[in-house]
């Protein structure tokens, strides 16, 4: 933690007792035209974390400087998941190159192969072929043996198998793939794919840019720290989305509702209105004695509201006193 977030830690119990003990010994005044109140303006807060852990090599913003939408504010080591980055192109490259072969199917080569292939097998069934008529009939003449009449039938059974595979190969490169070895090529092309996407989203995780324009708040790492998943680097905040937060008693709280407009002022800025809207009106008390039965302890529950204020073009900053009064619309 660092030093600024520990004094804003301490800070913000000490001005929330201190507003919660004016409004409950003064309460908050109120006529035909509105509802007043006091409180503090706050602001709109973002951590930016990284979904990866890592070493962090750079911190480029310090505290209370104004950064653009897309603008680096750190970064983390990046040698394994560039690695992995790496590894996941070259398998994404290798499936689809597979997966447009399969897809293509055999080439006009190979089907020159096979046809060369069934051609020399028949030619060796046919030779096989003569082989055995003529040792048949030597041995029908008592010239050939038995054994050898065997192995001439042997040969051209064998020749016969070997081109019914010459033919059986053929018609398969003739057919092209089948289509489950297609689709499983398909498949494995898109898994590569995804698992890219992934690599490469966790590579984008390592440079932390701005979400939007704003004002660095905290700075809560430094250069050379690790750090895990989800873990704070700065805290953003907007300044175009301040807000005021005030508490008004039981009796006043009633006569407003969500929508009214509000007029805010801040010390420093003297007769210039800030305009707002009630945006939240708590639904139980935040601060309520052990009893309150008489008249004099109901006035002291108080209900937070909060008051969003139009853009002010940074004139206002966090933590400033303010008052407002509320334009009630209920009758």
């Amino acid at each position: 933690m660092t030093l600024s977030r520990l004094k804003r830690g301490l800070l913000r119990p000490t001005i929330l007792f201190l507003v919660v003990l004016a409004v409950a010994s003064t309460g908050c005044s109120g006529d035909s035209r509105g509802v007043t109140a006091s409180g503090t303006i706050e602001i709109d807060e973002v951590d930016v974390a990284s979904l990866v852990g890592g070493r962090v090599v750079r911190v480029t913003v310090e505290e209370g400087d104004t950064v653009r939408a897309g603008d680096t504010l750190a970064v983390l080591a990046h040698g394994e998941i560039a690695g992995e980055v790496a590894a996941r192109e070259g398998d994404t490259q290798r499936t689809a190159a597979l997966w447009r072969d399969q897809a293509k199917g055999p080439r006009a080569s190979e089907r020159m192969a096979a046809r060369a292939e069934l051609d020399a097998a028949a030619t060796a069934l046919r030779l096989a072929e003569e082989e055995l008529r003529r040792i048949v009939g030597l041995h029908q003449g008592k010239f050939a043996s038995d054994a050898e009449l065997d192995r001439a039938r042997a040969a051209r059974d064998e020749a016969a198998a070997r081109r019914a595979a010459a033919v059986e190969r053929l018609a398969l490169l003739e057919e092209g793939y089948r289509r489950d070895q297609i689709a499983a090529a398909r498949g494995a092309a898109e898994a590569a794919q995804g698992e890219l996407l992934s690599a490469k989203s966790k590579a984008k995780e390592l440079v932390l840019t701005a979400p939007f324009r704003g004002v660095v708040l905290l700075k809560n790492v430094e250069q050379g720290e690790v750090i895990g998943p989800a873990v704070p680097l700065v805290t953003l905040g907007d300044p175009d989305r301040l807000w005021m937060r005030a508490y008004l008693s039981a009796p006043a709280v009633a006569r407003i509702r969500l929508g009214d407009r509000a007029a805010v002022r801040v010390d420093g800025w003297p007769g210039r209105d800030f305009p707002g809207r009630v945006v939240e009106i708590a639904p139980r008390a935040e601060f309520t004695p052990r009893t309150a039965l008489t008249e004099e302890e109901r006035a002291n529950i108080v209900f937070g509201v909060k008051i969003a204020l139009d853009p002010t073009g940074g004139v206002l900053k966090p933590g400033l006193p303010a008052d407002a009064r509320i334009q009630i619309s209920l009758p």
